[in-house]
């Protein structure tokens, strides 16, 4: 019997808090400079009150213009490197929950970090992310923020066939100046032998004369 009536008094509860809805102060436009007469609202006759009852469809001209944006430590990157997005509004600190969207999922769920960490981004973590803030004024989500990743490969690849191509030459360099070394050398022993063989060679014989 006790639990039928916790029971029916969570259901009264919940159907309650379903059939009511307290927009805090903070999100409407209440006492707001630069308004014709016609766009003050008309909720806000009690402005002492921390929340306003109004029902689900809040006119439009109640509702502060809120803002998302995602700020970034640069929008291009090179393959390998970091990058942190931040999430940036000016919604009133009001059980604020911060999300984040990629390729059209939800990413790092329940983490609730405003700040966003790319470590050693791959090429396949380019694209667009948003970020999206969920409060007691409603839920807003920031306009798709491109993320490029600028790929490596092609770059080292170039620099290993220019570096060998510059160590070929010089090996071929050092190759053929180590042999015309070696030919020169070679030339001065075989001049060398020739003179050694002349200084040896016996003396011409010449007659007597009678």
């Amino acid at each position: 019997m006790r639990g039928v009536s916790l029971y029916l008094l969570l259901g009264h509860l919940l159907i309650a808090g379903v059939g009511s809805t307290c927009v805090p102060v903070q999100c409407l436009r209440c006492n707001a400079t630069g308004e014709t007469q016609a766009d003050p609202c008309s909720r806000c006759s009690n402005s002492s009150a921390q929340c306003i009852d109004v029902p689900s469809d809040v006119p439009s001209n109640c509702t502060k213009d809120f803002q998302v944006s995602v700020n970034t430590t640069g929008s291009k990157v090179n393959e390998g490197d970091d990058i942190t997005l931040t999430c940036v509004h000016n919604l009133p600190d009001l059980n604020l929950t911060f999300g984040w969207i990629y390729d059209k999922e939800e990413i790092q769920k329940g983490r609730n970090k405003s700040e966003l960490r790319l470590e050693k981004v791959l090429t396949d973590r380019g694209g667009p992310y948003i970020c999206f803030v969920n409060s007691s004024c409603g839920y807003y989500e920031s306009s798709p923020h491109d993320v490029t990743v600028e790929n490596q490969t092609l770059l080292i690849l170039v620099i290993c066939g220019v570096s060998a191509l510059v160590l070929v030459l010089v090996l071929g360099l050092a190759m053929k100046f180590k042999l015309k070394r070696d030919n020169a050398k070679l030339k001065e022993r075989m001049r060398q032998k020739a003179r050694e063989g002349q200084n040896n060679a016996p003396a011409p014989f010449t007659p007597r004369e009678s």
